[in-house]
């Protein structure tokens, strides 16, 4: 199972050119695909809707679009009636394999006066992979500083902690009306977490994510992975957690810091066999990461 986590700046490539196409082209091979700013409708992009034009580029994957930013784009027609288009901004979910419900999520929002500061979240996809019902999210968090990254680390944690008790979108059995159209399965344990999180793996908030560190004498330095916590499938696929680059202040030299991230559930960590980031891909200015899981 190949999973891709790319944020696509809007289709912005290195060249300065808005390319939709490039980026479908760059995401083809992932079952599973992770995407963040993506948007729809605004001048910037050639008001295209880029959601749609994903879905039609990758016609072998169910998606889903979670709008973080929603902003009314129209107004009124000539005849005085009202023009509803909305210009969007989120995150998104490619799957070969099937989406049954989708739920999105939206951080705290913190006001700044003179910075600019967006609303962020996560979209939450329940899917049906080889390896079973799986939670997979796509986010993006804050890059105005590492309090507020923090604040909307715990919300995401307390999510996905509280996903499987909440049960599904539409649970239970006793009910009329037509409710009852597919009894749906309960959110499964194991969780996935994709995206930008804006930070490296030497800060705080990455230690919220994957437990602390811990320096035993005479023994292997190693994660304090507890429940509740993720495994970042970049260090189970052999790598030092921090090497690699995802988001390049100097292309040439290849230097930059690994700010994307794929995390997986303790039960999945034995199945990350390998991750790579594809350093070549430039229609955006993040690269996309790749991270494979073998199904038995």
């Amino acid at each position: 199972m190949k999973i891709i986590s790319y944020n696509i700046q809007f289709s912005l490539g290195r060249n300065r050119q808005y390319d939709i196409e490039k980026i479908a082209d760059t995401i083809r091979g992932g079952d599973i695909i992770a995407l963040q700013e993506v948007e729809r409708l605004w001048d910037r992009s050639g008001n295209v809707d880029q959601p749609a034009e994903l879905a039609r580029l990758l016609p072998n994957h169910f998606v889903a679009f979670g709008a973080t930013i929603d902003i009314l784009k129209g107004g009124y027609l000539q005849d005085g009636a009202a023009d509803n288009r909305r210009r969007q901004f989120g995150n998104m979910i490619l799957s070969r394999y099937p989406i049954l419900t989708v739920r999105n999520h939206l951080y705290p929002k913190f006001g700044a006066l003179e910075q600019h500061s967006i609303q962020r979240g996560a979209i939450e996809a329940t899917i049906e992979t080889p390896l079973g019902l799986i939670r997979v999210y796509s986010t993006h968090l804050c890059h105005l500083s590492p309090r507020q990254r923090g604040i909307q680390i715990q919300r995401l944690l307390e999510v996905n902690q509280n996903a499987p008790s909440e049960g599904s979108v539409d649970s239970g059995v006793n009910l009329t009306n037509g409710w009852n159209e597919k009894l749906l399965p309960a959110p499964p344990t194991e969780a996935i977490l994709l995206g930008d999180f804006n930070l490296e793996s030497t800060e705080c908030e990455y230690d919220l994510i994957v437990g602390p560190m811990s320096a035993i004498p005479n023994r292997e330095t190693q994660r304090l992975n507890g429940f509740g916590t993720f495994v970042d499938a970049w260090v189970a696929a052999g790598h030092d957690e921090r090497s690699g680059v995802t988001l390049f202040k100097d292309v040439q030299a290849g230097i930059g810091p690994r700010i994307d991230y794929c995390f997986v559930t303790p039960g999945l960590a034995k199945r990350v066999k390998a991750a790579h980031i594809d350093a070549e891909a430039d229609g955006s200015d993040h690269q996309p990461l790749h991270v494979e899981m073998a199904s038995e």
